[in-house]
């Protein structure tokens, strides 16, 4: 199971969506990241607690994604990338 880091928000400011860390969430990753229309879609459905397949199927309705694309991988490499940096927590985890 995937979950959004406590302390994490997701705002826009200026056109641009930004994850900022808050409280204890800053000693886990950078106090700010940059997100596209994309990603900030995936932290919605995240936050929803939505699965990846949940999440693959909103992103085909919001945006055009070639049938040759494999949406879940590419959504698993993205949540590995946020994962790494400090801001999703694996069921494993421990904090």
């Amino acid at each position: 199971m995937i979950k959004v880091r406590p302390g994490i928000v997701l705002t826009k400011i200026c056109g641009e969506y930004i994850l900022v860390a808050a409280y204890e969430a800053r000693q886990f990753c950078p106090y700010t990241k940059i997100l596209n229309d994309t990603g900030a879609l995936i932290w919605e459905c995240l936050t929803d607690n939505q699965s990846i397949p949940e999440i693959a199927e909103e992103l085909k309705q919001s945006f055009d994604i070639p049938a040759d694309i494999n949406i879940e991988k590419t959504i698993s490499d993205y949540l590995e990338i946020l994962h790494v940096n400090g801001y999703l927590l694996y069921e494993e985890d421990t904090e």
